[in-house]
């Protein structure tokens, strides 16, 4: 069957691969946003609704498939307003994934962890409290919300300002992303783990939630004790050496976001190739082949064998004539698929033979067909069976 779709490759033009393209690009924008952390139940719940859709147009259940499709379209609806500020930021983000411009290659790891290990440390020492987030590989859109965008150049200085008591977004997250302040002023999801969250404030709870949504690093300095602490895969531990703090930052980096190096204008691109993109256009190439080539009303012809059962005791079956039947079938392409020729028999009850009967008319009742597939014409319409005694 898969072979069967394959060959309608051919009928491929370039309106087709243009509706293949927007697909993707609006399959892509789906996958993006329901890739984020409070997404994934959501995205589980379209799958099976996209699995009941798909049972119940094979299996012809017209009025499951009716409420399906009105379910569809509010569901749409529902997922636009829902999701409409994800949707907002990968647009907005969209062409500079393109058109990213290159950045110098000299920074190093290190140096973005030693400089973070420096500063949490002055901030401990003068008990100042402090929240940064080093993102991994998972997205963060749809866990960390308000904050303000920055995109400014990583420094001590800079840090050391915006957690200083008397800025308005100190006592928010700050998000560090390829050796640059990426937003500040940021909120969390709070966790509910009264165990590890005993004796600790909201800082800790916040820190501790985003572990829970996502793959970051999340930085603690305590306002109230000046101890530095690190939430990760929804665990929180002490700092009780400051000295490896930088190896520990370092590690994560390496580990989560790669080397820093020269970035290429096309950088993007890479992206594109990567699991959302190739899964959209797989998906798009996958539905372009069943609802439009595979829609077509299409007629095949195929000579089908006679079968007749039910010979009487006493007699012996000596011929049918046509031996064959050509059934001329009328259906959708996809239904058609599903339709091997190998398989396809007439059969005809022989009972009545024992009365001399020999002409037999085929119907459509004589073939075993799928859903959906039609007899068009049958060529001839009856047969000939002819038997004789054993005795």
């Amino acid at each position: 069957m898969i072979w069967n779709y394959l060959t309608l490759l051919q009928e491929l033009h370039w309106d087709d691969l243009l509706d293949i393209g927007f697909a993707t690009f609006l399959l892509w924008v789906g996958i993006h946003v329901l890739r984020t952390a409070r997404s994934r139940g959501v995205g589980i719940g379209l799958l099976i609704f996209g699995g009941s859709f798909v049972a119940a147009t094979y299996l012809e259940l017209k009025l499951t498939l009716w409420m399906l499709q009105g379910i569809a379209a509010v569901i749409v609806l529902i997922m636009v307003v829902v999701y409409q500020t994800e949707i907002r930021r990968f647009l907005e983000r969209f062409p500079g994934r393109f058109l990213r411009k290159g950045r110098r290659s000299e920074e190093s790891h290190s140096g973005v962890a030693d400089l973070l290990a420096e500063t949490a440390i002055q901030l401990s020492a003068e008990r100042r409290g402090a929240l940064i987030i080093l993102p991994g590989r998972d997205p963060l859109e749809g866990v960390i919300t308000e904050g303000t965008m920055l995109d400014g150049h990583l420094s001590k200085n800079l840090l050391l300002s915006i957690f200083d008591p008397n800025s308005p977004g100190h006592d928010g997250a700050l998000i560090v992303r390829e050796g640059r302040v990426e937003r500040f002023g940021s909120r969390l999801p709070l966790s509910e783990q009264e165990e590890q969250l005993r004796d600790r404030g909201t800082r800790h709870a916040a820190a501790l939630g985003l572990s829970e949504k996502a793959d970051a690093l999340v930085l603690i300095v305590s306002e109230e004790t000046g101890r530095v602490a690190l939430a990760r895969d929804r665990r929180l531990r002490t700092v009780s050496d400051l000295g490896k703090l930088g190896g520990i930052i370092d590690e994560f980096l390496l580990a989560h976001a790669g080397p820093l190096q020269k970035v290429g204008r096309f950088e993007g691109f890479s992206w594109w190739v990567g699991i959302e993109g190739i899964s959209s256009l797989v998906m798009a190439a996958a539905l372009w082949l069943v609802l439009v080539p595979g829609a077509v009303i299409e007629r095949v012809t195929y000579e089908v064998p006679i079968e007749v059962r039910n010979i009487p005791e006493g007699f012996v079956l000596t011929g049918v004539k046509p031996p064959k039947v050509a059934v001329t079938l009328s259906a959708e392409r996809r239904k058609l698929f599903q339709v091997d020729p190998r398989e396809l028999e007439i059969r005809l009850d022989g009972t009545l033979t024992r009365f001399g009967r020999q002409t037999y008319p085929i119907t459509k009742a004589h073939l075993l067909l799928p859903p959906a597939v039609e007899i068009a014409d049958l060529a001839p319409e009856e047969v000939q069976v002819t038997v004789r005694k054993t005795n």
